[in-house]
């Protein structure tokens, strides 16, 4: 095992390739809107990613395939895309996406009032 963790068998660290998606102004976030998809926007860069991952990965609810985890961060990481209504809402919860290569973290659903 190297330096990271792992989750699940998982490495615990950032894909920055995957977690760019979810942050504006990097180029695979602008290719993805170019591409007409509305991405969750992660606030922070590739740091603060991995900073929340060493932090909360293995903490959350895995959800049934093994590959991702729900967590409440406790703090809003950024904004969930709502595909339904084309808003984009505050959350304080994503879904942290593993692979062999590596994690990240996509906004999620806020919880309903």
């Amino acid at each position: 095992m190297g330096p990271y963790r792992e989750v699940n068998g998982f490495p615990v660290k950032v894909k920055p390739g995957a977690q760019e998606k979810h942050i504006p102004n990097t180029p695979n976030y602008k290719q993805e809107i170019a591409n007409g998809k509305n991405k969750s926007i992660f606030y922070g860069d590739n740091k603060a990613a991995q900073e929340l991952l060493d932090e909360f990965a293995g903490k959350g609810q895995l959800l049934p395939k093994g590959n991702k985890e729900r967590v409440d961060f406790g703090k809003p990481i950024g904004k969930y895309y709502d595909s339904d209504t084309g808003e984009y809402l505050e959350t304080t919860r994503g879904i942290i996406h593993y692979g062999k290569d590596g994690a990240h973290i996509v906004p999620s659903e806020p919880l309903k009032e």
